[in-house]
């Protein structure tokens, strides 16, 4: 397993690992392969990064509040928090990002969508009764 990070933030996993700040890969607290398995769990890198965020949550939260080796003290306590803090965050803000889509509009977009050559006929259009019916005789059957 190995950790990489490219600051040009070309890729998904480096957006995402930027966005939970696990950009130094010598201590790095996930995997590539953990943070490209949320990828493919939620294509939308902020909605990954939450996951992360939130794993790296349960992470802390299960370690030490505070681990003491001589004079040297660590303290796990708010990383957990925090950690949950960010996962809420990036939630929010990939929910801001993700905007619903109604075509048709406008005039630009219907005639975008009425080009496309892969577009499926619709059953029914607008004018489909202003035809003129041919004129049919009556037929009376009282005779």
């Amino acid at each position: 397993m190995a950790a990489t990070y490219n600051a040009s933030l070309s890729t998904a996993k480096d957006r995402v690992r930027f966005l939970i700040q696990d950009t130094n890969v010598a201590s790095a607290m996930l995997q590539d392969e953990e943070i490209t398995f949320m990828l493919t769990e939620y294509p939308n890198y902020r909605l990954a990064a939450a996951a992360c965020a939130e794993a790296l949550s349960l992470k802390f939260a299960g370690m030490p509040q505070e681990k003491k080796i001589g004079n040297l003290s660590l303290s796990y306590g708010d990383q957990a928090k925090k950690y949950s803090e960010l996962a809420s965050k990036l939630r929010t803000q990939a929910s801001k990002i993700l905007m619903p889509y109604a075509g048709g509009i406008s005039k630009a977009d219907k005639n975008a969508i009425n080009n496309n050559p892969d577009r499926v006929k619709p059953a029914f259009k607008h004018d489909m009764q202003d035809q003129k019916l041919p004129s049919i005789m009556p037929i009376d059957n009282r005779t």
